[in-house]
């Protein structure tokens, strides 16, 4: 991946700031503070960080399925506060931790679209966009629930394509699933960003993915950025990394809150 700040960016994250509000006598939370990141097209961004680091927040943000509060993220230089959530949400799919599907085989639940979203669901384009995410046509008519754990996730992706997104967003995707399924996500993904020019972000609490997903990582902390750069220079024996970071990529351990910055 080129340096990000050379690159034209499709996602620019300016100074973003997200607070909880107060309720039931509970203070105001301050979950992302003064947040700088971009993502060019094709690219790849990973976040990662101790659990309540505000990872899966920040990711939520980019299609608004949580606001944004103080600051501004751009979408291909337009401020997403000005877009319509419908129309940002097919722009950014969102592919969710556990894969969402539903009764009946893989063809329906790869016809499930929101009113008013028309797409080309023909049987080409269905074995095609399975096709894109390494499974068989054949599959269209499996009982969707019979799916493998890594074919089910596989799915909800290529439900994710038919929409032609910009972006995908994806929350843990692999954390459900064995090493070499992981792996056949991470393939998936690598031939989207090469083949469509997809760009890609997301959340993740497995140095192995994070590693092999490649890219740039977003390292946080208590809601701040401890941590930017490409994957490829934060070797685990890289002095200037921060220590949390390096032992996270060397799998040794998942940073905690408590861990020494």
């Amino acid at each position: 991946m080129s340096d990000a700040a050379s690159s034209p960016a499709l996602i620019e994250v300016d100074h973003l700031s997200v607070t909880q509000p107060a309720a039931g006598g509970r203070p105001a939370t301050v979950v992302l503070q003064d947040i700088c990141c971009q993502v060019e097209p094709g690219g790849v961004l990973t976040l990662v960080g101790p659990s309540g680091s505000g990872k899966s927040t920040l990711l939520r943000c980019f299609n608004r399925l949580a606001e944004p509060g103080r600051g501004t993220i751009r979408l291909g230089g337009e401020d997403i506060r000005q877009l319509d959530p419908r129309q940002l949400r097919r722009r950014a799919a969102m592919v969710m931790q556990t894969p969402v599907l539903f009764e009946g085989t893989v063809r329906d639940n790869l016809c499930l679209r929101p009113p008013g979203h028309t797409l080309d669901l023909g049987e080409p384009r269905l074995a095609a966009v399975l096709q894109e995410v390494g499974l068989d046509a054949a599959l269209l008519d499996r009982d969707a629930t019979q799916l493998s754990g890594g074919e089910k996730q596989r799915v909800t992706i290529a439900r994710a394509l038919l929409g032609d997104p910009q972006v995908l967003l994806l929350d843990e995707p692999t954390s459900a699933l064995d090493p070499p399924n992981t792996a056949r996500v991470v393939e998936v993904l690598t031939r989207l960003c090469r083949a469509r020019g997809m760009t890609v972000v997301a959340v993740s609490h497995q140095p192995e993915f994070v590693r092999a997903l490649g890219g740039w990582v977003l390292y946080l902390v208590k809601g701040r950025v401890k941590a930017y750069a490409p994957v490829s220079v934060l070797d685990a024996s890289d002095a200037q990394a921060d220590s949390g970071l390096r032992a996270f990529l060397a799998g040794v351990v998942e940073p905690t809150e408590g861990s020494p910055a």
